[in-house]
């Protein structure tokens, strides 16, 4: 049985990068891993793939007017398996029918995916695919951010469309918020207290790092292009973190939107830290 698990995000926030990467990882351990991109540009999976696209699912539904995934699916880096959905319109009737085809349930046991990994980066694929997919049974959610007030407040819009989506039906389980690109301990204690009133977690901090960007100029992942960096570490951890998670879904609490003026009032306490550390008002990283 596969484990179905959602990542979310901003675009722009590197949640295709980090996911390809949690790829890598998981299928250079053994797992069988399929990696599925929503985003409408098609390009989730390029870099398990020597940075070339694939085509989509839904490019294909259009021409041929049916699902082949003899033709749609293509392997990458160490055997991770590419499916690119495409355009949200017709992405999200290709997903239906590879679904209800269950070409992939359909597989012998031996030849499904240990891991199915979604990448949902931007706001507009969570709307067109958590329903089919938690209806097939999805067993975690993820949100990726960086730590900026604008990709937190898309954080908190994900939150708040993932609790009307579990009013009338059972939540998919959320795993953490996954900093992305941190650069310092500020940005770790900005996006550590977003969390906290939020009242869920973050998962494996993932440190900014241009061997990320150099890597995917070759179109690479890290963990392939640089296996013994310290970059591939945070990979390879937050792949573990994710692992256990699936394994015991000991999971804490589902995240609680902030209102609007909760959300407003917290930037505003965190604007009046700034000013005191940049104007010698504490000590040295006292207001964080």
């Amino acid at each position: 049985m596969s484990d179905h698990i959602l990542f979310y995000g901003k675009g722009g926030v590197g949640t295709s990068t980090l996911i390809s990467n949690i790829s890598a990882a998981l299928v250079e351990t053994g797992f069988k891993v399929m990696q599925v991109g929503c985003a409408p540009q098609g390009d989730s999976t390029s870099i398990l793939n020597g940075g070339i696209s694939v085509p989509t699912l839904a490019d294909h539904l259009r021409k041929h007017g049916r699902i082949s995934i003899a033709d749609t699916v293509h392997t990458g880096f160490k055997g991770v398996e590419c499916l690119e959905l495409g355009d949200s319109g017709n992405g999200e009737a290709a997903l239906e029918q590879l679904f209800e085809q269950s070409e992939l349930s359909g597989l012998g046991e031996a030849a499904r995916p240990d891991y199915v990994l979604y990448d949902l980066s931007g706001e507009h694929s969570l709307s067109a695919y958590h329903e089919p997919i938690r209806q097939r049974g999805a067993k975690l959610v993820y949100v990726v951010t960086n730590a900026d007030f604008t990709s937190l407040s898309a954080v908190n819009r994900i939150y708040a469309t993932l609790e009307h989506l579990g009013e009338a039906r059972p939540a998919v389980p959320f795993g953490g918020l996954i900093p992305n690109g941190i650069s310092n301990s500020f940005e770790e204690s900005f996006v550590n207290d977003f969390a906290h009133h939020t009242k869920t977690q973050t998962l494996g901090q993932v440190p900014r790092s241009l061997m990320v960007r150099q890597c995917e100029l070759y179109g690479k992942t890290v963990i392939e292009a640089a296996p013994l960096s310290t970059q591939a570490y945070y990979y390879r951890r937050l792949a573990n973190q994710i692992v256990d998670q699936a394994n015991s879904l000991k999971i804490k609490n589902q995240p609680r939107t902030l209102t609007a003026d909760e959300l407003r009032n917290w930037a505003r306490e965190w604007a009046d830290r700034l000013y005191a550390m940049e104007n010698g008002l504490v000590s040295d990283g006292a207001a964080i």
